[in-house]
């Protein structure tokens, strides 16, 4: 098992770029690989999770720092 984190910064970027480059960071991790992808897209918050639901991913984790927002995303199957 794979414990290295990625970090995504897409902070400037705005739809679809981030779900984009998340998707594209994702189809080259490895099992049980972290992405931690940061954006400051309000519209992340919706995109990210259903994302993750579709590509069947964990969603660990979402916050927001100062207008910012990091998602913490395993890889695992």
């Amino acid at each position: 098992m794979v414990s290295e984190r990625k970090i995504l910064n897409l902070l400037g970027f705005f739809c679809p770029i981030p779900i984009n480059e998340t998707r594209i960071a994702l189809s080259q991790s490895a099992e049980g690989e972290i992405i931690e992808v940061i954006c400051d897209d309000h519209e992340t918050l919706r995109d990210i999770p259903l994302l993750c639901e579709r590509l069947g991913v964990t969603l660990l984790s979402v916050e927001e720092r100062s207008g910012e927002f990091i998602f913490l995303i395993s890889k695992s199957i």
